[in-house]
């Protein structure tokens, strides 16, 4: 299958999408109806693993096979085996910006049936829709609040939202303990990966990213002061205070058997 080529944002201007959509290959929109058939597959392009146990949870409870990939290239890699339904697409990658996938994914003839954005930062709704993302989700993602907008048709969870809901709130007070199935060493890996960010020489392209990345761990934990913090110390471009939430956090989760 022919691979739509992206181009990093980072090897060009920030802001390519500013005052014009491109060129639509398909007729689904911003304003799309239900899929002919229930959407059955998911590509999520998330870097956090402990951001995509949620996604992984409700996917799990729709009856959705999901795929992760971590970055622009490993969506590439994705995407020359496998065109699913929905593909779900974090904007801050550790590559680049998501805003790039969705723009080449919209102009292809690959496209999913339905793109959606995902980000902490509201402030990027505009740009993902004018890039070619059918909606905009701000995190944290939630089972009943976003399964209608993830596949572009009505939910029908019955009493599941509030086990779902009530698992989620489980694995984010209790990381090691009865967490559903979720990955109990997911959210050391994220804290692992920020701290090495963090190490060497001070590069600013590094702390903004780590920043950013934790800010996105603090979402998906239902945490607005870490994640508040977090983007504080990254537009600060202050190393010393994001290391300094890492090892809080650290604290906090002691229960993990391994340390950092």
């Amino acid at each position: 299958m022919p691979v739509p080529a992206f181009q990093s944002s980072r090897s060009r201007p920030p802001s390519p999408y500013q005052g014009r959509v491109p060129a639509p290959v398909t007729q689904m929109g911003p304003s799309a109806g239900s899929f002919a058939m229930p959407p059955r597959t998911m590509l999520l392009v998330e870097d956090s693993r402990f951001a995509a146990e949620a996604v992984r949870l409700i996917c799990r409870r729709a009856g959705i096979r999901l795929r992760r990939a971590d970055s622009l290239a490993n969506a590439a890699l994705h995407l020359r085996v496998y065109r699913p339904d929905i593909a779900l697409i974090d904007l801050g990658l550790p590559d680049g910006s998501g805003l790039d996938l969705i723009a080449a994914l919209h102009r292809s003839h690959v496209r999913p049936r339905r793109m959606v954005a995902i980000s902490g930062d509201l402030s990027l709704r505009d740009a993902a829709l004018q890039a070619g993302a059918d909606a905009f989700l701000l995190k944290p993602i939630s089972l009943t609040r976003h399964l209608a907008v993830m596949t572009g048709e009505a939910a029908d969870t019955g009493d599941t939202e509030r086990d779902w809901e009530a698992e989620w709130d489980e694995y984010c007070d209790s990381i090691a303990e009865r967490n559903a199935g979720a990955d109990p060493m997911a959210l050391r890996d994220d804290l692992r990966l920020v701290h090495d960010l963090l190490q060497g020489a001070p590069e600013p392209g590094k702390v903004a990213y780590a920043g950013q990345f934790l800010a996105s761990v603090g979402h998906a934990m239902h945490d607005p002061a870490l994640a508040e913090a977090a983007r504080a110390a990254s537009e600060a471009g202050d190393r010393h205070s994001l290391a300094a939430l890492v090892e809080a956090k650290k604290r906090r989760t002691a229960d993990l058997k391994t340390a950092i």
